[in-house]
């Protein structure tokens, strides 16, 4: 009975002995006490350290190095100083930044991920000491690990090649051991500096305007474009309520690709990085010595630049203005401000007057002019103290009065329903085969002249500066709606 008493002991002794062992073993030479037939399916965790704990990671791999150091905050200093952790003071997981990067955004995510998976690496499985580092690619390592803690200790090791049997999986082992596990790595182990870059460009919010009343539409009050896709830079200013083309004419802008040149220029993504901290020889392989756009504006009261380089298939290389990084974009993702022309950004209506604001229209199509004046009277049961409302009536030639609710408005319509069909920059010589001119209640006033300038075509000219070429069609709808409204017909 003793006897057996006594051998129980021992077989207890022991099993606690090799478990111990297993579960304290650390990726230092050491470790020859280890058999090679060791082996287990169990997660096995090597080495016991907080997040907070880790002062720098250095990285060497195939594609460079760089070093993970934890972003200084007074609360973090004064923490490290007192030597307390984050986590037992209720406080947050630290973040991390790349010391080699400096000045570049830093997705801290990617950072956090690999600090964490990396300082505190858990096998699956123990292959023990090995005779031949080489068949697991650990004589010449894919990535070597130098992990330093706040209590001075380290935690050094060597990444090889990925495992025979799970290709998500790679073999490792101490700096200086010969003792193999097999672990899952994360993958920005492996990868170079740039990989930490965020590729989030550039993303503007009007706080103050969201916070104000709820909306946060981004206040832009001026946008120029420039570089060689524009040969004459293009200006957007604020005008009354909202910008205007303003240089290298005055024109109204399309309101449709005006909204997507603010949204792309808001918010910017890019595919990845290609390069940070490029000298000038890389700035010039990007084409960043004749951009094909810059684009500079202020918005929310901020200044911004972007450029866009070279191609590179369906891509661009862009920098933002004051980071120093060259990031690939998708096209489409600029096309707004880098692929555009002053006769896309433009409002292809050429009147864009509202029909109660016109006192007067004259018509000249050649054989006299045919004046229509517009008298209002205000009417008193539909108007309120905030708006004022007016009842209309239409003379024509001689005083006589035509119908103003019908007619008239179906000629006006004719009038807005003129749009620019392409680009013009010179004016034809010659007498104008139609003008219209525009009175408005407001005193303002608006000339619009059209010269034949081909066939079927027509160069529009308001206020004495060139706008483009229209259609014989809208010259025949206008001289037809003219002749129809002064003889009292119907005006389709």
């Amino acid at each position: 009975m003793r006897s057996n008493i006594r051998n129980l002991i021992i077989v207890a002794v022991c099993i606690a002995v090799l478990g111990g062992a297993l579960l304290t073993l650390k990726l230092t030479g050491n470790d020859q006490a280890a058999s090679s037939s060791v082996s287990s399916t169990a997660s096995i965790e090597l080495v016991s350290k907080k997040s907070e704990d880790v002062v720098s990671m250095n990285v060497v791999n195939q594609k460079g190095s760089y070093t993970l150091v934890p972003v200084k905050t007074p609360a973090a200093s004064s923490k490290a100083s007192s030597g307390s952790s984050s986590a037992a003071s209720g406080g947050t997981e630290p973040t991390y930044t790349v010391k080699e990067l400096g000045g570049c955004p830093i997705n801290t995510s990617s950072t956090e991920s690999v600090v964490k998976n990396g300082f505190s690496l858990v096998a699956s499985k123990n292959l023990g000491t090995v005779s031949n580092l080489e068949e697991y690619g650990l004589k010449n390592p894919q990535a070597t690990v130098k992990v330093q803690f706040r209590d001075g200790s380290s935690y050094d090791y060597k990444i090889g090649r990925a495992s025979a049997t799970d290709s998500a999986s790679y073999y490792m082992c101490g700096l200086d051991s010969d003792h193999v596990y097999i672990v899952s790595v994360d993958q920005g182990l492996l990868e170079s500096p740039t990989y930490f870059v965020s590729t989030n460009i550039l993303a503007v919010n009007n706080t103050a305007a969201s916070s104000a009343s709820g909306a946060s539409e981004n206040n832009f009050t001026k946008i120029t474009l420039s570089g060689s896709n524009y040969p004459k830079p293009i200006t957007f200013s604020v005008y009354q309520t909202g910008l205007k083309i303003s240089s290298p004419a005055n024109y109204t802008a399309d309101s449709s690709k005006l909204d997507s040149l603010k949204t792309d220029l808001a918010t910017l993504t890019a595919d990845s990085v290609e390069a940070v901290n490029p000298d000038a020889d890389a700035l010039k392989k990007y084409g960043f010595d004749s951009p094909t756009a810059v684009v500079k504006y202020t918005v929310n009261g901020a200044d911004y630049t972007l450029t866009a380089g070279a191609k590179d298939g369906a891509d661009y290389y862009v920098m933002l203005g004051g980071v120093n990084v060259v990031y690939k974009v998708a096209s489409t993702s600029i096309q707004s401000w880098a692929l555009g022309n002053l006769f896309d950004l433009r409002d292809k209506q050429l009147v864009g007057a509202n029909i109660e604001s016109v006192k007067s229209i004259t018509v000249d199509a050649g054989s006299g002019e045919n004046v229509l004046n517009v008298t209002r009277t205000k009417d008193e049961k539909q108007s309120t103290e905030d708006k004022a409302y007016y009842n209309y009536k239409v003379t024509g030639n001689g005083g006589k009065a035509l119908d103003y609710d019908t007619n008239f408005r179906n000629f006006f319509v004719k009038l807005v329903n003129i749009n620019i069909l392409e680009n013009a920059e010179e004016k034809p010589s010659g007498q104008p085969v139609l003008t219209v001119k525009f009175q408005y209640y407001d005193g303002a006033a608006d000339t619009f002249e059209f010269y034949k300038s081909g066939d079927r075509r027509y160069t529009a000219v308001v206020n004495g500066q060139v706008f483009g070429i229209v259609t014989q069609d809208d010259m025949d709808s206008v001289t037809a709606g003219i002749t129809a409204l002064e003889s009292g017909k119907a005006v389709s």
